[in-house]
């Protein structure tokens, strides 16, 4: 689940072959916890324009540069990380009547230009709509006890709203509780509803196509099961288990069925095609849901990947990540 940081229009008041590649087993910690993600961009994202007026004519920032997806880093060669600072910074330059010049990440290039304002009733309008950050749930894959990292979701987080991806993030995980699930149907996926706690676990260092990785605080991790990995040849079709929070914080261990394997010997994502076989899961869920991306998918007795999508076409069925790969970001 997903819960996009608001969204607003920036208005200033004065006053975001299997076998060519092994990796050595490795022993973790089994995770499927429901965990709180909050993520902040590095500096202020674009995620669109609208048309202000300046000099009595219409006027949009996107003729002048700015672009859905653009990275606000500095103004007027102030960083600036938050909306707030943003705000502040050009309320600063409007009080001295001077030139606001924006500098921003655009497709890998850093570009600075000018923002024009439009004045009306003593409030400026900027003709942006911003965001700097977004937060949601996920589950926990592993915590890996000799490095302190730890690896969710298997994919990446993003705003499904918006047309780009970034990975130029910083944030937190929290504990999280899950109190009610929204049930998939054909072609819309349910989700789990959860609360997060301002209980911190660990520090987000990297956001990519194959998951969510950082540091977590040994301290707060107990009662985790011991767990060696698979490497993507010792995998096979048939039964498995992938674990979950479907209430509360109680970690289910729930069955599916590994119908195909695809053999992946560079990173991937899909690796893994399976169904859900566990009545309570298709009862509770009908099948796979939001929330779920990143629970560990264990085959006798060990760690061989994650769940990571929902077959929008059939939600009883879904896709995972090997194992293998998770491992190479933790590297």
């Amino acid at each position: 689940m997903l819960l996009k940081k608001l969204s607003i229009a920036l208005v200033v008041s004065l006053s975001f072959c299997f076998s060519t590649f092994h990796v050595y087993a490795a022993e973790l910690l089994l995770g499927g916890d429901s965990i709180g993600i909050d993520l902040s961009y590095d500096g202020i994202l674009i995620t669109g324009t609208y048309d202000i007026e300046i000099e009595g004519k219409s006027y949009n920032p996107s003729s002048n540069g700015f672009c859905e997806g653009d990275l606000i880093t500095h103004v007027n060669g102030q960083k600036v990380e938050t909306i707030g600072e943003l705000m502040k910074e050009i309320e600063k330059r409007i009080s001295v009547s001077q030139k606001i010049m924006l500098t921003f990440k655009h497709d890998q290039q850093t570009k600075t230009q000018e923002l024009y304002l439009q004045n009306k009733d003593n409030q400026f309008s900027t003709g942006l709509y911003v965001i700097d950050g977004i937060s949601g749930i996920g589950t926990m894959t592993y915590y890996n006890p000799s490095t302190h990292h730890f690896a969710a979701l298997g994919h990446m987080m993003s705003d499904p709203s918006l047309s780009i991806d970034l990975e130029d993030v910083k944030g937190a995980i929290y504990q999280s509780k899950v109190t009610s699930i929204v049930k998939s149907q054909s072609r819309k996926p349910g989700e789990k509803i959860a609360e997060i706690s301002h209980i911190k676990i660990g520090d987000v260092q990297q956001n990519n196509q194959y998951g969510l990785y950082g540091q977590y605080d040994q301290a707060k991790m107990s009662g985790h099961t011991v767990i060696e990995t698979a490497d993507i040849d010792e995998i096979k079709t048939g039964k498995a288990y992938f674990y979950t929070v479907l209430n509360g914080n109680k970690v289910e261990k729930c069955e599916i069925n590994i119908t195909h394997l695809k053999k992946q010997s560079t990173k991937d994502v899909k690796g893994i095609t399976f169904e859900v076989t566990d009545q309570n899961v298709i009862e509770k869920c009908n099948g796979i849901v939001q929330g779920m991306s990143g629970s560990p998918i264990v085959q006798d007795g060990k760690l061989i990947g994650c769940v990571t999508h929902v077959d929008m076409n059939d939600t009883h069925k879904g896709y995972g990540l090997y194992i293998n790969w998770m491992l190479e970001n933790d590297k």
